[in-house]
Order: C-alpha cells, then sequence, then structure tokens
C-alpha cells in the first residue's frame, strides 16, 4: 500500500469513529427539536447542542480532507476546493457540489452567530440535524468507492463503535 493509501485508509478510520460520536449527538439533539423556546434548555441542552455542532462540522470537514485525498490519489485538481467537490459529484460520491456547499455554509453560520440570534440558531440546528443523513450517505460512498478502487479493507459499520 502506498503511502497515500494508507493515509487515506487511516482518513477513513478516523472518519468511521467520528461518524459514531456524530450519531450519537444527533440522536441526542433531535429530541430538542424545534427549539422554541431557548429559556428552557438546561445547561446539560446546551452542552448537548455545543457537542453536536462540533462533531456535525468535524466531520464535515474530515470528509472533505479524505476526498482531497482521493482527487489526489486520482491526480485529479484540488484547488478550489469546488474542483475537488465536482469530482465528487462526477464519482456520485456527492450528489452535488451545490448542497456540500449549503451544509457547509450552514456549518459556517452556525459556528460564528452561536447564541446571537436565537431564532436563527434554532433553525440553523433542525437544518444541520435534517442534514446528517446526507453527510453519512456520502461517507457510505466514499468508504465503497475506496474499497472498490484501492483494495482498502471495509470498516466494521458505524454501528460496532460503542460509546460509553
Amino acid at each position: 500500500m502506498t503511502g497515500q493509501l494508507l493515509l487515506l485508509w487511516q482518513k477513513l478510520d478516523h472518519l468511521q469513529r467520528m461518524r459514531a460520536y456524530l450519531t450519537f449527538s444527533r440522536d441526542q439533539t433531535a429530541p430538542l427539536m424545534p427549539i422554541v423556546d431557548w429559556t428552557l434548555l438546561t445547561p446539560e441542552h446546551h452542552q448537548i447542542l455545543a457537542a453536536f455542532r462540533v462533531r456535525f462540522s468535524d466531520f464535515q470537514e474530515h470528509l472533505g480532507k479524505a476526498m482531497r485525498a482521493i482527487a489526489i490519489e486520482e491526480e485529479q485538481r484540488t484547488e478550489p476546493f469546488t474542483a475537488i467537490l465536482l469530482y465528487m459529484e462526477k464519482l456520485g460520491i456527492i450528489d452535488s457540489a451545490e448542497r456540500w456547499k449549503e451544509i457547509r455554509e450552514l456549518r459556517n453560520a452556525i459556528n460564528h452567530e452561536y447564541e446571537d440570534d436565537t431564532a436563527r440558531l434554532g433553525s440553523f440546528f433542525a437544518a444541520l440535524v435534517q442534514s446528517v443523513p446526507e453527510l453519512l450517505a456520502w461517507h457510505d460512498r466514499l468508504d465503497d468507492f475506496c474499497r472498490r478502487h484501492y483494495a482498502i479493507p471495509a470498516n466494521n459499520g458505524p454501528d460496532s463503535i460503542e460509546l460509553h
């Protein structure tokens, strides 16, 4: 296995662990939706929301890094990042470059406007929760592509990781 493929395998392994934490956080966050009155949220609720926000952001970031590694391995353009997104769209890993960017903008907005405008913030959290299945599907497709094209061993699956 080449150094680049070993790095990609490590990224996929890391994403698998991150996926389990993101799913756990999403499951903790979903019952809080929609957030109508922020004053009713407990400190534990705020902690749940903060963990979800970070885990969502990190997962998308690392998914993007894995896509970049594939583009490098395939000798595709990696700048601007849109070139990677368009290549991933062509491979069928993501549904559309525009949708990736929409989720990225949402992620950026929630990270920069955290606690400034509670009405907008509530809608951002709801949209992030609704976007998790897309990220997970893109992760599945990316993992499948790598296993088929690079003989990277299959992960044990997102349900094999226990959270304590």
